[in-house]
């Protein structure tokens, strides 16, 4: 897949705030700080789609991007900010349920975590949120050029029993050095082609 078209259209912080469109969404998930930004940017080929900050919790609003006038890639607010004031993270708790329980076109979401830990609790209560509203998310193991080939092959099982996935459905990947890139880009693929036929 090639990107020659990406648009970051619009930011919202409510619901009813959805750009009108039929076009399938994609949405990325993760924690604060898990490298989401990096990992779009990255995988788009653009290096200043995203925001890329050292500081958690820029994220703050859900950021639509139209790729090829393909899909859209919905980029999520990072959960888990400890340092944001509580009524702030409430008010992106509602807004990132809101989206994932309300939207029509959604069809995946990618629940990033950092390879090189194990999945927290808040990572699993996402996981268990989106499997009790039927929403497909493959798992973005990310920073994984961090640990060597072994060392990831001993994470994954962790990754697994704790988010309750199968292997195949954990992704490495990595920013840096490319990991990971032709498989998500073949679940983008596949996702596209899915929803031209759904709407057939």
């Amino acid at each position: 897949m090639n990107f020659h078209n990406v648009v970051f259209e619009t930011s919202f912080g409510r619901f009813d705030q959805l750009p009108k469109s039929d076009l399938v969404e994609i949405a990325f998930a993760g924690r604060s700080n898990v490298g989401k930004s990096s990992m779009i940017n990255s995988l788009l080929g653009n290096s200043k789609l995203a925001r890329i900050s050292s500081e958690p919790g820029k994220t703050r609003l859900v950021n639509f991007y139209r790729v090829n006038d393909q899909f859209w890639l919905v980029d999520l607010p990072g959960y888990g900010f400890a340092k944001a004031p509580k009524a702030e993270r409430d008010k992106w708790g509602a807004m990132i349920e809101g989206y994932l329980e309300g939207s029509k076109h959604l069809k995946r979401v990618l629940h990033l975590v950092d390879i090189r830990h194990a999945p927290t609790r808040e990572d699993q209560m996402r996981g268990d949120y989106l499997r009790h509203y039927d929403t497909p998310f493959p798992v973005g193991a990310t920073k994984a050029d961090k640990l060597s080939r072994a060392a990831r092959g001993r994470s994954i099982p962790v990754i697994c029993r704790t988010l309750a996935v199968q292997p195949w459905e954990v992704i490495p990947y990595s920013s840096e050095d490319g990991t990971g890139r032709e498989k998500i880009l073949e679940l983008l693929e596949n996702e596209i082609a899915n929803g031209c036929e759904d709407d057939a």
